[in-house]
Formats: C-alpha cells, structure tokens, sequence
C-alpha cells in the first residue's frame, strides 16, 4: 500500500526549510515523473513537497551574454519564448519536440535534468550551452556544470537536503537540436543529440556536441569534438570526425531500441546536427 504525506511550500525559503526538517522528503513540481515512480512503487513512505507554488523557481531571464532559467519554469514557457528561440535555439527545439502539449504544460526543466534519464532532451542542449545548475540547501549554494552534475541513471550530484533552483547557459545563434523517437506525441529519445559551434571563416574555432540515450547519462562527444576543432567544415571533414563515435557512445538494447541500432543512426544524427547548427542543410557543411 502506499503511503504518502504531503507539504506544500509557497517559497524558496519555505521548501529549503522543509528539506532540511523532513528526512523523507521527495520534491515534486510538475509530477510527470514522480507520479511514474510513484505508480511503478519505486517511491512510497515520503513526503512529497510541493515546489510548483515558489514563484521565485519559475522564470526565463535574459542576463546579456547568458540566459538563466528557474527551475519550475516549464517545458512549455520554453517552447513558447521568443528568447529561447532566438537566442537557444537547441534548447526551443527540445522543448518543442518533448512528449505531447499536456506534459510540456506540467514538465519542468529542473525536474526534467533532476530525474537524470539518459534521455532527457533538454539537458542534451543545455550540455552543449554550457549549462551551470545552481543548487541550493538550507544556508548553503553551490554551482555545478551540468557535465558535472549526472552520476548515472537515476542519479545525481544532489544530496537528500538539496534542489536545483536555476539553471544558466550561454547564449548561441549557431547550435541545434535533433531528436530520433519512435512516434511524434508522447516519444521517450530512441537518441538525440545537440551541437553548438563556433566557426571562424570555414574554420571550427569551438564545437561541442552531446548525445542522449546511447549511454548511462547525457554525455559530451569528445572524440568527435576533438577530431572537427581546427578543421575546415568539410562534408569528408566530418564523415571521418563522427567514427569517433565508437569511443564516445555505448548504447545499450532496450524496449525502443537496439544498442546496434542506436550506433548506426548516432553517425547520421550528428552529421545532420552539425548541419543544422551551422546553418546548412542536410546536403553538406559547405
């Protein structure tokens, strides 16, 4: 049977407080997926606390060189920023490809990187936005890059008495978002992937690129990054670049797909991100 109490929080201050009181504690916000963990029985004896009503965690702020977001913002008020999507615009194309208009109204971004799935699409283009997530605690807060904050499925960097209360990126006018799922309403990443570049001329001056869905956790692709930085963006250029794949990624089978399958489709996403981020249609680089 489960079994539940519930404490509902009106401040940052308020939920902080709460954490530190409470020793079984489980924080919800948009309860996409708590009410799965709840209705799975993998959650069960706690006290769930509220943080929807803190308006302070919700919000998109244009700081100049950087945007932040609260951590209750939603899904759905990406989708719907014209900040986002002009100056984000990876991070606009996973909100607006995520799971079905209901969920993007409830989904929260904090909840989205704090449940840690190796599918989470927004932490894919946060990643390649280098992404800082601040994370607070009764009398205490500290930063962490979000390269940084997953530690496996499921887990994380926050300890019991913590939360994410915002997270902040750089802004980019050539960076992309491209997802592969099994149907458009509702699809969970068979992958994604997010690039963000920096060209000077025909030259890659800074590219990073992440993957979601072919490994335990959302994770930078370092061998390919490596193998395109300095080079001219040259459709052979990056044919040989996304080899390094085989080293970046290491999906595994499971009810959406097969690990084979993911590594054959990675080379192709990426390809056509890079693309994309550089403006350039799917036909080449040049």
């Amino acid at each position: 049977m489960k079994n539940f109490a519930y404490r509902e929080a009106d401040s940052k201050d308020a939920i902080l407080a709460a954490l530190a009181e409470l020793k079984d504690a489980y924080v919800i916000a948009g309860g996409t997926n708590v009410m799965l963990n709840i209705l799975d029985k993998k959650v069960n004896d706690r006290t769930l606390v509220n943080l929807r009503n803190a308006k302070e965690l919700r919000g998109i702020k244009d700081n100049g060189e950087t945007i932040t977001i609260g951590a209750t913002t939603t899904i759905s008020d990406l989708e719907h920023s014209e900040l986002i999507a002009g100056e984000a615009k990876a991070l606009w194309q996973a909100a607006v490809s995520f799971a079905d208009p209901t969920t993007r109204h409830s989904a929260t971004v904090g909840g989205n990187i704090s449940n840690a799935s190796p599918a989470a699409d927004t932490a894919t283009a946060l990643m390649v936005l280098d992404a800082v997530v601040t994370i607070e605690k009764k009398g205490a807060k500290r930063e962490v890059a979000l390269t940084d904050f997953f530690k496996g499925v499921g887990k994380t960097v926050l300890a019991a008495d913590e939360i994410v209360t915002a997270i902040t990126f750089k802004k980019s006018h050539n960076c992309a978002f491209i997802k592969l799922g099994l149907r458009n309403a509702m699809a969970i990443s068979v992958a994604n992937v997010a690039v963000n570049l920096v060209k000077q001329g025909d030259v890659v001056k800074d590219i990073k690129i992440a993957m979601g869905s072919v490994a335990p956790t959302v994770r930078r692709c370092a061998e390919v990054e490596k193998a395109l930085l300095g080079k001219k963006l040259e459709d052979a250029v990056i044919a040989e670049a996304v080899k390094g794949l085989d080293k970046d990624i290491s999906p595994i089978d499971d009810i959406r797909a097969t690990g084979k399958y993911r590594k054959q489709v990675a080379p192709v996403l990426v390809t056509r991100a890079i693309y994309a981020a550089c403006g350039c249609k799917d036909g080449g680089a040049k």
